[in-house]
C-alpha cells in the first residue's frame, strides 16, 4: 500500500500489487468482509482483463517489431465486443498473401481503427507470426 512509486509505473506491478492486496491478508479479510465475495469476484475479473490487456499489447507490440509482412484479403469479420482505447477488437478470416512463401488462409483476433474497420473484401497489410499465423497485427 506504502510501496515505492516506481512499482505503479509498470501497469502490470500495478495489476500485480492490487491482486495481491485484494485477496490476501488483513486488507483482503476486511474487503471480504465488508463489501462481500461478489465485489471481489468482479475486482477479480476487472484485474484479470487488465492483465490480459497488457499481455495482448505486449503479443502486438512484438509482432510489430519481429513479424512478417503480408498483404490479406478479409474473408469475413466479426466484432468481439471488446474496445481497446475505443477501438473495436475484431475476429478476421483471412487469405494472406505474404512477402515470401506460399498464401495461406488464417483466422486471428486484432485490433483495428474504429475510422477505418477493414470490410469483406478488402486487402489490409498485416504481420503475422510464421510460427502461429493466429497472430495478427493489422498495421
Amino acid at each position: 500500500m506504502f510501496g515505492k512509486k516506481q512499482d505503479l509505473n509498470d501497469p502490470m506491478k500495478a495489476l500485480d500489487k492490487a491482486d495481491k492486496t485484494l485477496n490476501s491478508g488483513l486488507t483482503g479479510a476486511l474487503t471480504k468482509g465488508f463489501m462481500g465475495k461478489d465485489f471481489v469476484n468482479k475486482m477479480n475479473q476487472s484485474i484479470d482483463m487488465g492483465k490480459s490487456a497488457i499481455g495482448d499489447m505486449q503479443q502486438s507490440q512484438l509482432l510489430a517489431q519481429t513479424g512478417m509482412d503480408a498483404t490479406a484479403e478479409v474473408l469475413s469479420i466479426q466484432d468481439t465486443g471488446v474496445l481497446v482505447n475505443y477501438n473495436p477488437v475484431v475476429v478476421l478470416q483471412l487469405k494472406v498473401t505474404p512477402a515470401y512463401g506460399a498464401g495461406f488462409e488464417t483466422t486471428g483476433q486484432s485490433m483495428v481503427s474504429k475510422i477505418a474497420i477493414p470490410r469483406i473484401g478488402d486487402k489490409i497489410k498485416i504481420k503475422y507470426n510464421p510460427a502461429n499465423p493466429a497472430q495478427i497485427l493489422v498495421m
